[in-house]
């Protein structure tokens, strides 16, 4: 069974998983950049309008995820 980690080693956990994972996203955000290239690649306004997209809501979903992390996602109050 699977060591629990304390606060302090998800802590630690989250740092060093975070130091691997956001210079990969970013480089690999920098690869699809370059896609952007005329010189380089053809491509119509409706396929880069297609990758924006995706890349945009990605970057949303995962802002939500750090905005909302102690929010319970079943929750539902109805306003006046």
């Amino acid at each position: 069974m699977p060591k629990k980690l304390t606060p302090k080693n998800n802590s630690e956990h989250f740092i060093e998983l975070a130091n691997k994972r956001v210079p990969k996203a970013l480089k690999a955000l920098e690869l699809v950049g370059n896609l952007g290239n005329k010189s380089n690649y053809s491509y119509s306004k409706s396929q880069s309008d297609q990758i924006k997209k995706a890349l945009r809501d990605k970057v949303n979903d995962v802002c939500r995820k750090f905005d909302n992390s102690n929010k319970n996602k079943n929750y539902f109050e109805l306003k006046e």
